[in-house]
């Protein structure tokens, strides 16, 4: 009984004790339309205030879903969204799902979604593969479209 009590609070101690961001799926076909969700889980002491978004390159984003409260924006590069950002309080111990619909790269690839988690203390938590990031970026395989 007291090894599994100790082993519990090792991994316990061990989890990252922050937040995290996971896009969704995992797994979308090659030259789909996909609704992707990005979830939000704010474990911190502080109110995440947005959330934004890098598009990856080969992904089209062609419309964001409306929060309520807050807001969206999108920066483009010519016709092309290459970021979305989502302004809402997402309050300690809470999450949100923030979705958008895109268009997949024609190619099998793997994509990583950059993700700014920006706090009401004015910090900013980075999910990327860069040194320094808080945590990985989420990503999605791109598999061969179905026949």
């Amino acid at each position: 009984m007291k090894i599994s009590a100790f082993a519990v609070i090792a991994v316990l101690a061990a989890a990252p004790a922050l937040a995290h961001v996971v896009v969704a799926p995992q797994q979308s076909p090659a030259g789909a339309s996909q609704v992707y969700k990005v979830r939000v889980h704010n474990e911190t002491k502080v109110t995440t205030t947005s959330i934004e978004l890098e598009v990856p390159s080969g992904i089209t984003v062609s419309s964001v879903a409306p929060i309520t409260p807050g807001k969206t924006t999108t920066a483009t590069t010519g016709d092309r969204i290459i970021t979305v950002t989502w302004q809402t309080d997402i309050l300690p111990n809470k999450y949100v799902e923030l979705a958008f619909t895109a268009s997949n790269p024609s190619k099998v690839m793997q994509v990583q979604w950059v993700v700014h988690q920006r706090m009401a203390d004015g910090t900013t938590l980075d999910w990327s593969d860069k040194p320094g990031a808080h945590g990985k970026a989420s990503t999605t395989k791109i598999l061969p479209a179905a026949k």
